[in-house]
């Protein structure tokens, strides 16, 4: 039976540094296309305005990427292991409730990068026979743990799948 209550594991609270240092390393490439699109307004000419619009929207979607969406993304996935399947919570306004019968998942896999390897983040990633679900931003230790526990419950399964 499904639960009604969402799930009861929460994310660490010291991947929102690691959320934050990934939000600085995008916005190298922002201001690079943003000096770049500067650079193509005085090259002809255009008015400046177009220049301080573009500063001005680069700077916003920065603040809002590195001071808010941590938080938000924080405090907005959850995830849990249950006997039968495996649930995923995510999303700020438009919640997504995944339910995985452990019988249909084929593959579980752990993926990391340079910059999450240095703060030890980690995401799994859940293969089916048709679809590809995730749990973001985990701690190294936690996401081992979940793909240990997941394989031990599809171990258990019998199924003609």
């Amino acid at each position: 039976m499904i639960e009604e209550q969402a799930p009861l594991n929460k994310l660490d609270a010291a991947v929102v540094k690691y959320d934050r240092t990934h939000s600085l390393v995008i916005a190298i490439f922002y201001v690079l296309g943003c000096a770049s699109l500067i650079g193509v307004i005085h090259w002809f000419e255009w008015s400046n305005v177009l220049s301080i619009i573009l500063i001005s929207l680069i700077s916003i979607t920065f603040c809002i990427d590195y001071f808010i969406l941590p938080y938000i993304r924080y405090r907005s996935i959850r995830y849990e292991v249950h006997p039968t399947y495996l649930e995923i919570l995510k999303g700020v306004f438009f919640r997504t409730r995944e339910i995985i019968p452990i019988e249909r998942i084929q593959q579980v896999l752990v993926e990391d990068g340079p910059l999450s390897r240095r703060y030890q983040v980690q995401v799994v990633e859940i293969q089916t026979a048709g679809t590809s679900h995730t749990v973001p931003l985990l701690l190294e230790k936690d996401a081992q743990a979940l793909k240990i526990r997941i394989m031990d419950l599809i171990k258990e399964v019998h199924s003609d799948v």
